[in-house]
């Protein structure tokens, strides 16, 4: 059976914006992306005209950055109505990116009219008003990210939940189709996620990672070990991947995680969540991180051995996991109060500073939210 991701809303159509003419090219992107998910002509306007002010405001202030955008398609809620697209809600998820000098004061941006360079004040605050969701980081000197959300529903399904769960995924540079994965399965004891990176990239990388993808679905709840064992055996005609599984466990608070290649994987505590020291690492400003260990090996060729770690899962911690499309030398709390930004922003301001831009990237976080 031919294995092709057509309708999982995994990665993003990136586009860079450096003139004028990127930020026309960004916006039809995004128009198809909601005809796609099947917005109405007037939400696909707000769209539109959300890429157009925020690709504008990038230009005004960083002179150069990145669109990111993805298309939510339709399904049943799960049980925790806990990611973007799984809440019978369609819409367009909106990044933009750049390495400017950041915003001084966020208040200020909001109000109509308000404008730091002699031009009208029309960006962020008609961003906000355009979208149905919208949350800003920005750093002095360090740049700014900002996610906007224009859909069907009237509540981000990716914060509603008692997980949050936030990605970035971005094709090699001229592919059309992404050899990087992501894929979650939810239940009534808690969460699965899948990492996984087709080897190289293109359409076979696509075709092993999708496969890797099809085993998760059919296989819910099944320890992380035994599925990186299934998708050995269904990805032997494949050219292979690298995959890792982290199951999160509600009721016992832990997260168990297996991985072959160089998928990476992190959970990081809040300084007063009285994480286990075992594993930790710190170091000046640092949170307390426990890194999850991958095996050597190739999934669907060369795998001598699957071995499960489980750390604690207290509330208020986060799961980071990501393909070698981004780099590993990332730490979040060089970035005051990110940790406290939806999953989604926290993706993209780790894809912005450490995707390696030569590969399929894809970053996935999920935070524990307080309730």
């Amino acid at each position: 059976m031919e294995a092709v991701l057509n309708n999982v809303p995994f990665a993003h159509r990136a586009f860079a914006i450096a003139d004028a003419s990127s930020v026309a090219f960004a916006r039809r992107g995004a128009v198809d992306a909601a005809r796609e998910v099947g917005l109405s002509e007037t939400n696909a306007g707000r769209v539109a005209l959300v890429v157009t002010e925020a690709a504008t405001n990038i230009l005004k202030h960083a002179g150069q950055g990145e669109i990111l955008v993805r298309g939510l398609h339709t399904a049943e809620p799960d049980p925790f109505g806990s990611y973007a697209g799984a809440s019978g809600v369609a819409g367009v998820e909106v990044f933009a990116l750049d390495n400017g000098p950041g915003i001084g004061d966020l208040n200020a941006a909001f109000a109509d009219g308000h404008s730091s360079t002699g031009t009208p004040g029309t960006g962020l605050g008609a961003i906000r008003r355009l979208s149905d969701e919208l949350s800003v980081y920005s750093q002095a000197g360090i740049g700014t990210a900002i996610r906007a959300l224009v859909q069907t529903g009237s509540q981000d399904p990716a914060r509603s939940g008692t997980l949050d769960i936030g990605m970035i995924g971005v094709c090699y540079p001229g592919e059309t189709v992404c050899g990087d994965a992501w894929a979650i399965n939810t239940d009534t004891q808690g969460l699965t996620l899948l990492v996984v990176d087709g080897l190289g990239h293109g359409v076979d990388a696509h075709r092993a990672a999708a496969s890797a993808v099809g085993i998760l679905q059919l296989n819910p709840g099944r320890p992380p070990a035994e599925l990186l064992e299934r998708m050995h055996d269904a990805l032997r005609p494949t050219r292979g991947a690298a995959g890792a599984v982290a199951r999160i466990d509600l009721a016992a608070a832990t997260v168990t995680f297996a991985g072959i290649g160089n998928i990476s994987g992190c959970v990081i505590a809040e300084h007063d969540a009285g994480f286990d020291p075992a594993g930790r690492t710190r170091g000046a400003g640092t949170s307390p991180s426990r890194q999850l260990v991958s095996h050597n090996g190739i999934v669907g060729h060369t795998m001598r051995k699957t071995q499960e770690f489980t750390a604690p899962w207290p509330r208020g911690c986060m799961l980071v996991m990501h393909s070698d499309g981004i780099g590993t030398r990332w730490d979040v709390a060089r970035y005051p109060g990110l940790s406290h930004r939806p999953a989604a922003l926290i993706a993209a301001v780790l894809y912005r500073d450490f995707s390696r831009r030569h590969d399929d990237a894809t970053v996935v976080v999920v935070k524990a939210n307080h309730v």
